[in-house]
């Protein structure tokens, strides 16, 4: 996900990220690659995404099932981070799943009760408007991302290996994290400004493949975007 985010642009090399000037400090919550994350690790990161001073957002592209003592602590560490003044950016379920339970993912599912905190859905890159999985209700809003290309920790012959998502939230909620570090260049805004106008930069309404709407709409960063630098009282070039 780092890749999406801050990958060199024209260098000619791989792919270009969203924000290629940001600084990022990536943190390995787990020591198996191959399980989930314990509780005790969980912590252990978030704690240390929190200790650096320059840390403006945190990319969460994880979730698991609701559990009460489980979501309990991860509310406390959003409302941390965002007490802090760090945006979080989590990423909803990938399920197809309508049991009700994918819908309480967490923290996706905490949200829209915390400002400063957004819960991204992957939406295919061709049709904006439609959600790659359906179980998104508690999402926030959708973004793109299907298709999308990213760098693997792996190289053969001295090159890094890329690999292609057909579609999923993480790579969906890499990008937002991305719009929000080149929001947050312009000008050092709070969590809950950050999370209003990423909110009204959003239109339409989402829905799944079958017609099913959602309540939210689809990010436009480039609205985001324009919307930040304006707050923060820089010039806007405008087109003839």
């Amino acid at each position: 996900m780092a890749g999406i985010i801050g990958s060199n642009i024209n260098n000619g090399i791989g792919i270009a990220g969203i924000a290629d000037k940001v600084k990022l400090f990536p943190i390995r919550a787990t020591r198996n690659r191959t399980k989930g994350i314990l509780t005790s690790e969980m912590i252990r990161a978030w704690e240390a995404a929190l200790k650096f001073k320059k840390t403006q957002v945190i990319l969460y592209a994880y979730g698991s099932r609701f559990k009460k003592a489980d979501s309990l602590i991860k509310k406390r560490l959003l409302e941390k981070a965002v007490k802090k003044g760090v945006f979080v950016v989590t990423g909803a379920s990938n399920s197809n799943d309508f049991d009700g339970r994918e819908d309480v993912l967490v923290p996706c599912g905490l949200a829209n009760g915390i400002r400063g905190v957004v819960c991204v859905a992957a939406t295919f890159a061709k049709a904006p408007t439609v959600l790659c999985s359906n179980a998104s209700k508690l999402a926030s809003f959708g973004s793109p991302g299907s298709g999308v290309v990213f760098p693997t920790p792996n190289k053969v012959a001295g090159e890094w290996i890329y690999a292609k998502e057909e579609w999923g939230s993480s790579a969906a909620s890499a990008a937002v994290a991305g719009v929000v570090a080149l929001m947050t260049s312009f000008k050092n805004f709070k969590p809950e400004d950050v999370d209003r106008m990423l909110l009204n930069a959003t239109e339409g309404r989402v829905r799944t493949k079958t017609g099913y709407e959602m309540t939210y709409g689809v990010l436009r960063p480039d609205l985001a975007v324009k919307q930040a630098i304006a707050e923060a009282g820089l010039p806007q070039i405008r087109s003839s």
